[in-house]
């Protein structure tokens, strides 16, 4: 199923990069990877089978010579857990569009001027904002989709605390409470875990303090916990202790919200645990 799985994965990609003049590279004695180059910048994305894991990963690279470069500080952009004695083509399918929504995201972000302009500051490509959150959100629960598109026109800057606890918090919360239906579980968690170690700070403090605060049954944020990465796992332990609370930042040297300021202070407390 793994063979599969890549096959299945890498035509998905193979269709959204192309558009952007990326080009499939084979690879030589490699069964478990899949790489992308665009030739006149050297830029590229690779799929990884970790067999260790049982883990694909997506990276961002740099490629060289048709492989990717001694020199590239690889990137991940998404991880997912696939077990091939399990998991079947349905699986392999939900991994191959969140890496083409991901690499969709990648590849607007360094879009041409035109593009940028005309969406402000590319706010709907940027892979670590709030409206990417709420786009991955949306992919999960599609009924979100036209609320999306109005708050995307109705506003210049795209209100991503608001539209999270307004639109977003009612579905979100039913799932991790229930950890039903299972396979929006496993989405939530796993776009929660990597656009935690991605996003921006209003995009991590959404995740942990809208989403992951409003769930307050024991059992369910043990699930939680389980289904997420390690660093999401100390952040949303240390933000539901702020839960409640009124964060006064120490002092304010630049723009801030106060969903940025409670997470830097749950970030504070969580570095003050580590010492």
């Amino acid at each position: 199923m793994r063979d599969k799985a890549l096959k299945i994965i890498g035509e998905k990609l193979s269709e959204v990069l192309s558009k952007s003049g990326y080009n499939k590279v084979k690879a030589e004695n490699n069964d478990t990877s899949i790489l992308f180059a665009k030739e006149s910048t050297g830029s590229g994305f690779a799929v990884n089978f970790e067999e260790s894991k049982n883990q694909f990963e997506l990276l961002s690279c740099e490629v060289e010579n048709g492989r990717v470069s001694e020199d590239s500080e690889n990137k991940v952009l998404s991880t997912w857990l696939f077990d091939p004695q399990s998991d079947t083509e349905r699986e392999a399918k939900d991994i191959a569009a969140d890496f083409a929504e991901t690499v969709r995201g990648a590849t607007g972000k360094a879009g041409s001027k035109k593009v940028a302009k005309k969406k402000k500051k590319g706010e709907d490509e940027d892979s670590a904002s709030s409206l990417f959150l709420m786009n991955r959100i949306a992919n999960i629960f599609p009924e979100l989709k036209e609320s999306l598109q109005q708050e995307k026109e109705s506003y210049e800057n795209f209100r991503g605390v608001t539209f999270a606890r307004e639109k977003a918090l009612p579905l979100v919360k039913e799932v991790l409470t229930s950890e039903e239906p299972k396979d929006k579980f496993k989405k939530l968690c796993t776009v929660f875990s990597n656009l935690y170690d991605s996003g921006d700070l209003d995009t991590k403090a959404i995740i942990t303090i809208v989403f992951l605060n409003a769930i307050d049954d024991t059992t369910a944020r043990e699930n939680i916990g389980a289904a997420v990465s390690k660093e999401l796992q100390i952040a949303m332990k240390e933000a539901f202790k702020l839960k409640g609370k009124k964060i006064k930042p120490e002092k304010i040297k630049k723009k801030s919200t106060f969903i940025s300021d409670t997470l830097s202070a749950a970030q504070a407390q969580q570095a003050q645990q580590r010492k």
